[in-house]
């Protein structure tokens, strides 16, 4: 977090209850006045001419939404499935523990089937290690990454003897270990919900965490509080989550951006992509509430609070009334002009920031050599030269780039023009004739093929 935000928060400790709401509400305006409303003059006089056309859409989505959100009895038996996977562990392991449901399950933008993710929260199961190691008399110094690397290891030994322990629970289950960057069990069966008896196919990961800062609990918490803001968020998400796998702009896999980045760019547009924003910057009004880092965090984190203050009228205060598929438009037509590779966003400081490449700490690639040091006989891990990521897109919480799975903006700014496309050829003489605005299928089914 910039040294500047950081002296801001320090402030305020000093400061009357009313000096520092007024204080934050400044802090919010400023922060997210520093937006970059690219598209919106141009784009916005089309929703306004489609009027009619836009409400018919907006129905549908609204509809799907309530189709596919999550049932209340699903998120029930997901939290007695991790209350069971807790005792069982808790036995086994005979230390301090808690398990933890993140991600889109509890974050209120969690669709039915929807996989669980569950952090395995053990700070004592994981003994520190060393900073510097002897070999041959001569001192080895372990960088980071070498550490982080250790730690994995040791982690992938605790997870093995864990599944263990849970294929002889029988929990109806199939359990794999996943040697992945962050090592995980993946569980897969169909279970049976005791309260309603629907059958359900259970997907859980579980990861294990030695810290008390679990990043991936503090972004679930932020995200959940967005939703509590505007109740256009959780559908907006769900429909650009959709919308992106189908046109390939949501595939990590084909170097794209992920699911938990797609609901990052919803929030930085409805934060900074208009003339107002519907959403504030959570993090600077509540500081104490939301993380800000791995320094500065709640002890508890309670999922089901309501937001601590009232929020002040002119947040979320949107004179249009912009519908949620206005705003799914308006969002396509923000990103089909907006140039990441020049730009970071900033969802901690509620702005858009030209991108400095002299302090780009994000590198796309980071191999370690080995280089002697003659004066103090020491062999030190460091980094070889490096490019840097094609998008960097700053996380609220760990500050580390979600956006760094793209290695190609242009190719996925196209997809968001192509599909802007779509709408646009209503106002070409040539295709309104047998031109049918689109609908939910049109830009969920049929996109690519358009």
């Amino acid at each position: 977090m910039d040294e500047q935000i950081r002296k801001v928060h320090q402030g305020q400790a000093h400061m009357s209850k009313k000096h520092r709401v007024e204080f934050r509400l400044w802090q919010v305006l400023t922060s997210s006045w520093a937006r970059h409303p690219m598209g919106f003059q141009k784009a916005h006089p089309f929703t306004l001419k489609h009027r009619k056309e836009f409400e018919a859409l907006d129905k549908q989505i609204r509809d799907h939404w309530e189709s596919v959100k999550q049932p209340e009895w699903e998120y029930r038996h997901k939290v007695a499935f991790k209350n069971k996977l807790e005792r069982i562990l808790a036995d086994f392991l005979t230390r301090p523990l808690k398990l933890v449901i993140t991600g889109s399950t509890v974050s209120g933008v969690g669709t039915a089937n929807s996989d669980a993710d569950i952090v395995l929260c053990a700070p004592e199961i994981i003994y520190p290690l060393p900073r510097d190691m002897e070999d041959d008399g001569r001192l080895f110094t372990i960088s980071k990454d070498e550490m982080k690397r250790l730690f994995r290891s040791r982690i992938g030994v605790v997870l093995r003897r864990c599944k263990r322990v849970l294929d002889e629970a029988d929990l109806g289950v199939k359990i794999d270990y996943v040697d992945a960057q962050i090592p995980l069990l993946k569980m897969r069966g169909e279970t049976v919900d005791e309260v309603t008896g629907n059958t359900f196919n259970m997907e859980v990961d579980l990861s294990l965490s030695n810290e008390l800062f679990i990043s991936s609990l503090h972004n679930t918490h932020l995200i959940k509080g967005y939703t509590k803001v505007d109740e256009r968020f959780a559908p907006l998400v769900t429909l650009v989550k959709m919308w992106s796998f189908i046109s390939g702009v949501r595939d990590p896999q084909r170097r794209r951006f992920n699911s938990y980045t797609m609901t990052l760019l919803v929030i930085h547009f409805l934060q900074c992509g208009l003339p107002r924003p519907i959403l504030p910057n959570l993090q600077a009004m509540f500081s104490e509430f939301y993380a800000l880092d791995e320094n500065c965090f709640p002890e508890r984190v309670d999922l089901d609070a309501d937001i601590p203050e009232p929020l002040p009228e002119l947040i979320g205060y949107d004179p249009i009334g912009l519908s949620v598929a206005e705003l799914f438009y308006l969002f396509i037509a923000y990103y089909s002009t907006l140039d990441l590779r020049h730009n970071v966003i900033r969802i901690k400081c509620g702005r858009i920031s030209k991108r400095d490449f002299n302090n780009d700490r994000q590198p796309r690639y980071e191999p370690m050599r080995m280089v002697e040091d003659d004066d103090e006989n020491d062999i030190k891990l460091t980094p070889w030269p490096h490019r840097f990521h094609e998008v960097y897109i700053e996380d609220p919480i760990d500050e580390h780039n979600p956006g760094r799975t793209v290695d190609d903006w242009e190719i996925v700014r196209n997809a968001f023009a192509d599909t802007l496309n779509v709408f646009n050829r209503i106002d070409d003489p040539e295709q309104a004739k047998h031109f049918l605005f689109p609908d939910l299928e049109d830009l969920t089914a049929r996109i690519l093929k358009d």
